[in-house]
């Protein structure tokens, strides 16, 4: 069997964000890195071993260091599946409050919160997404040398990812980090050293929108092995990233989904409009997914309807295990 290796990317934002990369985002940037290290002849070779399954890698989105998703519809599903009745209606709903404004915690309290999740109000700390608009003006008289003209006014969502250490205790999130869990080959080991290149030059990550005007724009600061129980003891699974299904057993996971519209990108047109209406639908970071035939064969990633030939929709999420009776501990699943 082959070895497989987890590693965690610890990254520092340098600079705003509009969204949360996603796992997505991630495996785009690091399949340009990796051409711009070797070539793009190695890459698009890369591309196809993972498309056609002969080399397994899968990526987390994007999280807040030390925190993963919190497994929001498990807990919800736990919460309605509980006697209730007149007295405990508003208790009730503070706890779904709690839960929902509670995206990330660190796995000891997720156990705490899949042992009993009446208790969620009082876990701390926790992170979570707060959206925005920002006001921004484009002076176009000096853009297009034509005096008079007025400024362009417009709008750009943003998110801070905030920490919230206590009730009244909260602070923006500049440090994040992502997973890596690949088989261990030559394909892998020189990921990895392209990795710690761009560590050591402070290279810029672009994982989204806007990058020119200084937004969502990561540096490496560190590439460190992982230790999870991967020995196969548990079907049960917290996923990580952004998953496409391929042999999960629907009934006893708990899932959340996402649907996005496909569109290809031409750095001169901007995005295809000739090309909308190609919906794609993933699995949720922070559901719970039951893969009784492994990690591994639990999703896929597929040729892109766009270009058949080159390029894939990556649909390989991280899936971290994770342990649902609640006698069993959460020390020895993970380390960080």
């Amino acid at each position: 069997m082959t070895d497989t290796v987890t590693y965690k990317v610890e990254m520092s934002l340098t600079g705003r964000l509009t969204q949360l990369p996603d796992s997505q985002k991630i495996f785009g940037a690091l399949i340009y890195m990796y051409a711009e290290q070797y070539s793009s002849e190695q890459a698009t070779l890369l591309v196809s071993k993972i498309r056609d399954g002969e080399l397994y890698l899968s990526l987390s989105n994007m999280l807040p260091r030390a925190y993963f998703p919190m497994p929001q519809t498990y807990l919800l599903d736990q919460l309605a599946g509980q006697p209730s009745d007149q007295s405990n209606r508003g208790k009730d709903k503070k706890t779904y409050q709690a839960i929902k404004k509670r995206s990330f915690m660190k796995l000891g309290d997720i156990y705490k919160a899949i042992k009993n999740p009446n208790h969620a109000n009082h876990l701390y700390p926790f992170a979570s997404i707060q959206s925005s608009q920002q006001i921004h003006a484009a002076i176009d008289s000096i853009k297009y040398d034509l005096p008079g003209l007025d400024p362009n006014v417009y709008s750009v969502p943003e998110v801070n990812v905030i920490e919230v250490q206590a009730e009244q205790k909260r602070e923006v999130v500049t440090k994040f980090s992502f997973y890596v869990c690949t088989d261990k080959c030559a394909e892998s080991d020189k990921l990895l050293d392209a990795l710690r290149r761009a560590e050591e030059s402070k290279r810029r990550f672009f994982l989204g929108a806007r990058a020119s005007q200084g937004f969502n724009t990561f540096v490496v600061d560190r590439v460190h092995s992982e230790t999870w129980d991967l020995t196969g003891q548990t079907s049960t699974y917290l996923n990580l990233g952004m998953l496409l299904p391929r042999a999960l057993d629907f009934d006893k996971s708990s899932l959340k989904l996402y649907t996005s519209e496909r569109r290809p990108y031409d750095s001169a047109g901007g995005w295809d409009k000739e090309h909308s209406g190609k919906f794609i639908s993933f699995i949720d970071a922070g559901s719970i997914v039951f893969a009784r035939e492994g990690w591994k064969k639990a999703g896929r990633s597929i040729p892109s309807p766009f270009n058949k030939q080159r390029d894939i929709v990556f649909g390989n999420a991280c899936l971290m295990p994770i342990h649902l009776d609640r006698r069993e501990q959460h020390e020895g699943t993970a380390t960080s």
